[in-house]
């Protein structure tokens, strides 16, 4: 009998599952769509009663359509590190506070002079920024008292997700590392970071890994949704390192461009590298226990916009459009800051800049600057890389963005690498359902190889890149430039305007 695991992804805009053989056959893939909300400036927060249903309803949907017994192994993943709150009864008490959410501005500045610069970077591998958990149940304490009382456990999305299908109350190592309050070379929770931000330990879980076992599938479920009691469920893992597992970055060097809503630049490390510009997450593959990675906080999303405020056409469309441009927009050049920018900058007040516009551009050039833009981001990663002396071997490009050719050849042109870029790859919830199989033992790794096979090699050209290389020092030059302006300081000789 065919077995098979369940992979689990909880994103932004959708809960996305997909189930594969041991073998590594996909049997199925299914998805239902969600709401990100704002509902103040600053705010960004999605409704977990939604999640819980439209899971409930996608289970129903596999149970329907394939024999339920052959699942085995169901793995999560999701965006991390989102913060959701469980009273004694295990019930949301607000809305999810996703990662995006830069609410907690004034406790951020508050923490960063509680927590000496130099231990905290040391202990965590980071500095105090807008992701962390604890500056935002410091924002919950004081703003929401009454639901702050009635907290009794915190974790994040795709973990919320795994103990609606067993009932187990825990977090994955990324979700506590990425919380700010995780020691990166010890384990365990960090005293100190619990006590500036004055938190009780009991709030959080138990900490598992990727392929751990944290618990299995309960009899409430089957009598919701018809999925078998019984089956084992693993601790899953943030969705941009399941992707880039998935995508074929296995070995020290390998590194992953991930074009979403927004961009995840992640470089594979054999040894633990810390740098105060970058993010780092534990790696879930043998030879990868660690990723240096960073996030430029708007890509996909504002192409997304603009395309619907300027009533554009298909993506298509507009690539066809672009593509009679030449590299560097003519001129135009465009800092991506729309939700201000996260690394290597961590600067929630970076604004978005149009530069270079005269009345010979059109929206064409525009778009095409959009591409280059995010492009010009991952570039600063890769500047962060060279001066650290980290090598980057091979390079893979993945999820939607990934899919327009213009964009993978101005992504390579301005990197200055040779992309491969993985067809027909479902992401993280692939990854997800490769760790379930993993961790069950019903799947090897070398399973997801199966799903590399197909690729497109996408080579660079050095004459571009070089010409890129002048377009990224204006990009780099706007901001530093316009920096004080954003930061709501005059400029010297303009103050008596």
């Amino acid at each position: 009998m065919t077995t098979a695991s369940l992979g689990i992804d909880i994103g932004t805009t959708a809960i996305k599952l997909i189930l594969v053989s041991s073998d590594g056959e996909v049997l199925g893939a299914w998805t239902m769509g969600h709401d990100l909300h704002s509902p103040r400036q600053g705010f960004a927060e999605e409704d977990t009663e939604t999640w819980k249903a439209n899971l409930y309803r996608l289970l129903a949907q596999v149970v329907s359509e394939v024999e339920p017994s052959c699942i085995k192994a169901i793995g999560v993943t999701g965006m991390v590190p989102t913060l959701i709150a469980l009273d004694e009864q295990y019930r949301p008490l607000m809305p999810s506070i996703q990662q995006n959410d830069i609410r907690a501005v004034a406790e951020i500045a508050e923490l960063e002079n509680k927590l000496e610069p130099r231990w905290f970077f040391e202990h965590t591998g980071n500095k105090v920024n807008q992701q962390h958990i604890f500056p935002k149940l410091l924002w919950l304490r004081r703003n929401r008292p009454e639901l702050y009382k009635q907290a009794r456990h915190v974790m994040g999305s795709y973990d919320y997700i795994s103990f609606l299908l067993t009932g187990t109350l825990h977090v994955e190592r990324n979700w506590a590392l990425e919380s700010g309050m995780w020691d990166i070379k010890n384990g365990g929770w960090l005293p100190e970071v619990l006590d500036a931000a004055d938190m009780d330990q009991r709030l959080l879980p138990p900490v598992y890994g990727p392929t751990d076992i944290i618990g299995t599938t309960t009899t409430a479920l089957q009598d919701e949704t018809g999925l078998p009691a019984g089956i084992p469920v693993v601790a899953g893992t943030a969705d941009h390192v399941a992707s880039s597992f998935c995508t074929g970055a296995r070995e020290p060097g390998d590194l992953v461009l991930k074009l979403g809503g927004a961009g995840d630049i992640l470089l594979a490390l054999d040894k633990l590298e810390t740098d105060p510009r970058m993010f780092i997450d534990y790696g879930c593959s043998a030879h990868v226990p660690f990723l240096l990675n960073g996030c430029t906080a708007s890509s996909g999303s504002m192409l997304k916009w603009f395309q619907t405020q300027c009533s554009l056409p298909d993506f298509v469309s507009m690539d066809d459009a672009a593509r009679q441009i030449p590299p560097g927009s003519e001129g135009v050049v465009i800092l991506p800051y729309l939700l201000g920018e996260k690394t290597p900058l961590f600067d929630v007040e970076a604004k978005g800049v149009v530069y270079g516009l005269t009345l010979s551009h059109t929206r064409d050039h525009v778009y095409r600057a959009m591409l280059e833009a995010v492009a010009f981001s991952f570039r600063h990663h890769l500047q962060v890389f060279e001066e650290l002396g980290l090598p980057v071997n091979h390079v893979f490009i993945t999820n939607g963005g990934s899919k327009s050719t213009l964009w993978r050849s101005i992504m390579a042109d301005v990197v200055g690498h040779d992309l491969r870029y993985i067809k027909n790859n479902p992401g993280s919830c692939l990854g997800a359902a490769l760790l379930g199989g993993i961790g069950t033992g019903i799947m090897t790794e070398a399973v997801a190889d199966r799903f590399l096979e197909q690729y497109v090699d996408v080579p660079h050209s050095e004459a571009n890149h070089r010409l890129y290389e002048g377009c990224f020092a204006t990009y780099r030059s706007i901001y530093e430039a316009l920096k004080p302006v954003m930061h709501g300081h005059p400029v010297a000789g303009l103050s008596a305007l």
